[in-house]
């Protein structure tokens, strides 16, 4: 899970080493919708919300064993 999360929330890499804007990941299309003097916050809360939606079914999906996993490593004996 926590790869998962750390895979899905790179910023820099596709900042840096993606030439054209139609190939960024949805967590960094926010920074599209940032300009020099103003900001779109409606589409940065709609981009968020869309963006955090398949980290949320990933861990509804795997939350047994996750928490499985967690406490199993927890009990001696």
């Amino acid at each position: 899970m926590l790869n998962f999360l750390s895979v899905w929330n790179e910023f820099t890499a596709p900042l840096y080493m993606l030439n054209t804007v139609e190939m960024w990941p949805m967590t960094l299309a926010v920074y599209n919708f940032f300009g020099q003097f103003s900001a779109q916050w409606n589409l940065v809360s709609a981009d968020i919300v869309l963006t955090s939606l398949p980290v949320l079914i990933v861990f509804l999906i795997g939350q047994k064993y996750i928490v499985g996993g967690l406490t199993s490593g927890a009990v001696k004996g």
